[in-house]
């Protein structure tokens, strides 16, 4: 079924697993095309818990933005500190998913999965009860760890239960759910800013987090591990060094990445003295996963093939993009257009949209084609398009012709959330999968950090030399750029002028400067996605994680 290409890496794949397969693993055949498989029960409920779970880490995700002000003002918090409380989030988040996809291998997907079930309710606890940004930031950051651990497994449990061929169009469920709490968080964080307590951002993951614990215990029941060890075995098998060097350099890395142009000056060793320390501990980590622990929690075997590499960059490109337009069009809706938290969130829901039909369009034709590069191709050149685009939006455009605007974005991501996912598995050699998954999850994860940081970076300057020269005074000029969100609110009440139309225009370059980063970024990562290759789709299901009479182990 394979072609020329898919050959290549096929048999490379077999060669690999010749010298190191596993001598237990579960091998099961898999349909090679779509009317041979179909989700069972088993699977379905497996699917739509994960579904689930999903909406509330993206609605956690989406529904501070529009909040922070309120929040700022109810816990007497700094710029500094209000950044904070949605940057340490996505740092835990991002650092510990390599880890908590390994260990899963070693205890268990359900028992890692209500790890971060649990983690994740502690973190909304202790979020809830904050007094201060002290307590508030601990919460977001225990949060961070579980949400991290929620939706690295969410791809894992797929990629154990449904071949290759057919995970696209059952993976739509979990981007479903992840893209609908990207359309009402926004709207919730507006609701809750102008009409309750800010607590209820937080309150309404409880009845999430209570189906969580009581759906997965029920739903994974199946899934067992073959040749689970015991828990203290279990436990000498992590590989607790390899881990701390890892999580310790990319959180060093990125907390500096995150610091940059915000608490200090790029300059300023407080920031490139982490960022170095990071680079340098992360590096050494990866030079101690590839020699010395006899079980990594990270493969470097997934980077070996030069498509893969392509895709790992492809996706943090794309996270780079996704939370960037998340983060900055809220930020101008409220600033430029005057817009109320709660109008804003029902314009931002333009953003994703569409991301929910196009991603069960794409994974069905996926599924049907055997192929996922014209996905990504069109993905990306979607993105170029609608950045192009959003350079349109000023203060003087309509708010119809923004919505318009705003709703080609869900263009691009509709197609490249769940065709990047599906290419790094069909790249990786099928014994590597769950790892490959993990490494996607951590890259896609860093590029949103990097967006926050470098977004903002670029949006403080351009907005820095636009009111320069405008004519504002230095010191006026600089305060206003790195206190630009605290700002936005008197921007909306100054009276009409030419003072406010200058801060206004200088407000839109600053958007167009972020607009064009993107641009550029997206036209690269279409020029870099030509050159990934075609990889067979039609590969066996191997894992040690069997689905007790699941349809993937038992006739159609």
């Amino acid at each position: 079924m394979s072609n020329a290409s898919g050959n290549d890496s096929s048999s490379g794949d077999r060669a690999e697993k010749a010298q190191s397969e596993p001598a237990e693993l579960v091998t099961v055949q898999a349909p090679v095309n779509e009317g041979d498989f179909k989700a069972g029960k088993r699977e379905l409920l497996i699917l739509g818990t994960m579904a689930a779970l999903n909406v509330i880490l993206a609605l956690d995700a989406t529904v501070l933005p529009p909040a922070l002000p309120t929040l700022a003002k109810d816990l007497n918090g700094t710029s500094i500190e209000t950044f904070w409380a949605g940057s340490s989030y996505l740092l835990a988040n991002a650092v510990f998913v390599p880890f908590l996809g390994a260990v899963s291998d070693l205890f268990g997907r359900q028992a890692v999965l209500l790890f971060s079930v649990t983690m994740f309710t502690v973190g909304t606890i202790i979020s809830c009860l904050a007094t201060n940004f002290t307590e508030l930031l601990c919460g977001r950051t225990i949060q961070g760890v579980g949400g991290g651990g929620i939706y690295t497994l969410s791809y894992i449990v797929v990629s154990d239960i449904i071949p290759l061929r057919q995970r696209p169009k059952y993976l739509a469920f979990i981007v479903a759910g992840w893209a609908l709490g990207t359309v009402i968080g926004p709207l919730t964080g507006g609701v809750v800013a102008e009409h309750a307590q800010w607590q209820w951002i937080f309150y309404i993951n409880f009845p999430f987090c209570a189906l969580g614990f009581m759906a997965v215990p029920f739903a994974f029941r199946n899934l067992k591990l073959k040749n689970k060890p015991t828990f203290l075995t279990a436990l000498l098998l992590v590989d607790w060094i390899g881990s701390f060097l890892f999580i310790a350099g990319t959180s060093s890395f990125l907390i500096g990445l995150t610091w940059g142009g915000v608490q200090y000056e790029w300059s300023a060793y407080q920031t490139w003295l982490p960022i170095l320390l990071g680079g340098l501990g992360t590096i050494a980590s990866l030079v101690y996963e590839g020699y010395i622990p006899t079980k990594p929690f990270v493969y470097l075997s997934v980077w070996r093939n030069p498509s893969a590499c392509l895709i790992f960059v492809l996706t943090i490109f794309g996270g780079f993009e996704l939370y960037t337009h998340l983060y900055y069009l809220p930020f101008y809706m409220i600033s430029v257009k005057g817009l109320s938290t709660t109008l804003t969130g029902v314009y931002i829901m333009a953003t994703t949209l569409l991301v929910v039909p196009i991603s069960v369009i794409s994974g069905r034709l996926m599924t049907r084609f055997g192929s996922f590069r014209w996905s990504v191709q069109l993905g990306f050149a979607f993105l170029i398009m609608s950045n192009g685009l959003l350079l349109l939006i000023n203060q003087y455009r309509s708010l119809v012709a923004h919505l318009f605007l705003i709703l080609t974005i869900s263009l691009g991501h509709g197609f490249t959330v769940l065709s990047l996912s599906i290419a790094t598995q069909a790249i990786s050699s099928t014994r590597d999968v769950a790892y490959a998954v993990s490494m996607f999850t951590f890259v896609r994860q860093f590029g949103i950090c990097l967006g926050v940081a470098v977004g903002g970076t670029v949006f403080d300057n351009v907005l820095l030399n636009a009111l320069e020269q405008a004519g504002f005074p230095p010191d006026v000029a600089l305060e206003t750029a790195r206190n630009a969100s605290a700002f936005s609110g008197s921007l909306t009440d100054m009276p009409d002028g030419p003072q406010k139309t200058a801060f206004l225009d200088a407000f839109v370059k600053g958007f167009h400067g972020v607009f064009y980063l993107l641009l550029a970024l997206a036209s690269l990562s279409l020029i870099l996605s030509l050159f990934v290759k075609h990889h067979d789709m039609d590969k066996q299901l191997e894992s040690d994680h069997l689905l007790e009479g699941g349809a993937s182990r038992s006739p159609a």
